[in-house]
């Protein structure tokens, strides 16, 4: 785990399904585009007032920039799932099994 590229690679996620380009980030929250750059590819991270930038421009709580655990390895989720999985009912389960199998199918 590495907190600097895992947030970079979330802000890009974010970004990215909001539509909003690299380059007009950093004009939102002026910036320089290099240095968007570098965060987003974990090379540098921001500082608080920048993070609350980040959140204002993209409309969103500064919490979820944090919400990384979908970046994490594939055992790790595995793990995971699986435990989640151990605690659901029997009809839950066969419901979870149809929304995995029609979304991978």
């Amino acid at each position: 785990m590495n907190i600097k590229k895992d947030f970079g690679q979330r802000i890009k996620e974010i970004r990215s399904k909001k539509g909003i380009t690299q380059y007009k980030l950093a004009e939102m929250t002026g910036i320089d585009p290099k240095h968007m750059s570098h965060i987003e590819t974990g090379r540098s991270f921001p500082k608080a007032d920048l993070i609350e930038k980040f959140a204002t421009a993209l409309d969103i709580d500064y919490t979820v920039l944090f919400n990384t655990e979908h970046l994490r390895d594939r055992k790790f989720l595995t793990d995971k799932i699986n435990a989640i999985l151990g605690e659901v009912s029997d009809k839950d389960l066969r419901t979870i099994y149809k929304l995995i199998t029609s979304y991978v199918n």
